[in-house]
């Protein structure tokens, strides 16, 4: 049997044409190809309605270690949780498909995590922001360390990472971040809540690593009714807990 890689990168797509033109995914190939360990990167097509799982699938035929994942349209926490329980790596990074993280990043994480950490999560030290943004996310970040999930710096910032072990015990727990019904646009809720809520839980060591992020504009969320629906969600896991839902 081959040995399963250090590292899969999960990268989530939802209708990112425009994201894949502009040569997002070429770091990450540059990056990937200098280092010395074994690695996979998993593209998951959470059912796009635009050119994006062509271009991803002649990308993977083209590009060794990548491969292609299309699932039906349910959201992000849909799209990272099937890539994430088809990684083979012993440690396994998700992150966001237009890069705002750069992927370089990624070697502080394998560092906490071959010191014993259990899922590695960033916080953006330093945030360029419009005026709202930075007021809407110091109001989610306070509500969530009211509810869910006190001393977590940052729970949004999508560059996570996990051992393998951690990942597939939280990730087949996710109750409220399970797609229901039609899913519309590009859905997330709270589902990074979720995901360190049940870190915290099951007794896993959560290190949190600043990095660099790089803010790019998107349409794809409205700006207000995801917010709410965030909070929401916060809530919902507070509540799914009380009732005993989450089993160890």
């Amino acid at each position: 049997m081959a040995k399963a890689p250090l590292l899969t990168v999960v990268i989530p797509a939802y209708n990112e044409t425009d994201n894949f033109g502009a040569g997002v995914l070429e770091p990450v190939v540059d990056y990937l190809q200098q280092q010395k360990y074994g690695w996979e990167v998993v593209l998951v097509d959470d059912g796009s309605t635009d050119a994006t799982n062509k271009l991803l699938t002649g990308f993977c035929q083209s590009h060794p270690g990548f491969r292609l994942l299309r699932i039906n349209h349910g959201g992000k926490a849909a799209a990272v949780t099937a890539g994430m329980l088809t990684a083979g790596g012993e440690i396994i990074l998700f992150t966001d498909f237009d890069q705002s993280t750069p992927i370089s990043e990624v070697s502080k994480f394998i560092n906490r995590h071959q010191d014993g950490a259990d899922v590695v999560i960033s916080f953006r030290a330093q945030r360029h922001d419009t005026l709202i943004a930075k007021v809407r996310g110091w109001a989610f970040v306070t509500l969530v360390q009211l509810v869910a999930l006190p001393g977590i710096i940052d729970s949004q910032c999508g560059f996570k990472s996990f051992t393998n072990v951690a990942a597939r015990k939280i990730f087949t727990h996710l109750k409220v971040s399970q797609p229901v019904g039609k899913i519309s646009g590009g859905y997330m809720g709270a589902f990074d809540v979720e995901v360190l809520f049940l870190a915290r839980k099951y007794g896993l060591r959560i290190d949190q690593v600043p990095v660099q992020w790089t803010r790019y504009v998107s349409n794809r969320l409205n700006i207000w009714k995801e917010p709410l629906r965030m909070a929401y969600d916060t809530f919902r896991v507070r509540v799914y807990d009380i009732l005993g839902l989450y089993a160890n």
